[in-house]
This record gives C-alpha cells, structure tokens and sequence, in this order.
C-alpha cells in the first residue's frame, strides 16, 4: 500500500512540474536544485543513545506556485546519496517573501523514503516524516540558494544499523543548495 501511495505521489508531482512548465505562467515557476545534504541518525534502543553522522549531495526538481504575491507553495522531488544510504525527500514548503530583494523563510513538511543500503540490513523501503524550517534568497532572477534544517518526526525500526544496537532511528537534515529556475521571477 505505501509503494502505491509513493507511486501516486511521484506521479502527481512529476504532471504538476510539466504542467508548469508548459504553462510557464507568472504565477507558476519551476527549476532544478542541487547542494549539499549533512544527516545525523540518532538511535535508541533499551534506554541506550547513539549518534552518527553522515554527508552528500543531492538534486532534484521543484514548483514554485505562487499563492499571493508574498506566499509561495514549493512542492519538490530530491534525490540524495549521504555515506551508504540513497533517500527520496518530497518536501512541501510554504515561503514567505521578504520585501523585493529576494529574501525567504520556508517552513513545512517532508516526507522521506529511505532505499537503504546492500551493506546496511534492515533499512530499505521505509518513510519517515518531518518538519523542517530554511531561508532562502535569490542572487539572481534565474539562481537562488536556500538552506534548510529537517527534524524527523517519525522514528524508522531496524533490527541493526551500522553495527549499533538500535530497534528505533530517525534523521535530522541540513540542506544546502543552488536552484535555477527555468522562468526568472518578476522581482529583483
């Protein structure tokens, strides 16, 4: 049942980006993003605490939907690789525009699939849930950057990860990254 709800998800994601695209209207911008993922996986089990960190990249596709001149609505499609793991994120975030020159706050959701790993037992295929919380700023009409932080709200069970003696864990995500936009915006 959660492979076709992801399936569904991608899929409405993907029509919603080449619509836009098509479209390419005032309200409507969609581009590419790329940058730099840092992940720690915090771990519990029987009381006992550990912590892991892991770096990488990822890259992925975004709609830029304007609500009001001021609000915007980001769904996104993101593909990271960090250390062993390839994760899928799908964030939905609402942007608040500050002023003309470009600025952002971002606050919203994601959702993450984890694929796992051939060296990491008990991790493929599973979803996690968090809510994360970025600011962004356009250099340009076209380019921006953006960084966000991502707290996992749900907790992912394995048997084990990496060795350590865990049934429960969860990542937090700082992300860093370029975007492009295919239409450049109004403002600037």
């Amino acid at each position: 049942m959660a492979r076709i709800a992801f399936i569904i998800l991608i899929f409405l994601l993907s029509t919603s980006i080449l619509n836009a695209q098509y479209r390419r209207s005032k309200d409507t911008k969609v581009g590419f993003i790329s940058g730099y993922v840092y992940a720690q996986v915090n771990g519990e089990k029987d009381n006992a605490r550990w912590n892991d960190y892991g770096s990488g990249v990822y890259g992925g596709a975004f709609v830029d939907i304007y609500i009001t001149d001021k609000f915007h609505l980001q769904p996104a499609v993101n593909f990271a690789y960090v250390n062993d793991f390839n994760i899928i994120y799908l964030p939905l975030m609402l942007k608040y525009q500050i002023g003309q020159k470009g600025f952002n706050v971002q606050a919203g959701t994601q959702v993450t699939y984890l694929l796992g790993s051939e060296d990491v037992t008990g991790t493929k295929d599973q979803f996690g849930w968090e809510l994360g919380a970025g600011l962004g700023m356009d250099i340009t009409k076209s380019f921006f950057i953006q960084g966000r932080y991502t707290y996992e709200v749900s907790r992912r069970k394995v048997d084990d990860y990496l060795g350590q003696p865990s049934q429960d864990f969860k990542f937090n995500n700082i992300m860093i990254g370029i975007g492009y936009r295919l239409s450049p915006v109004d403002r600037l």
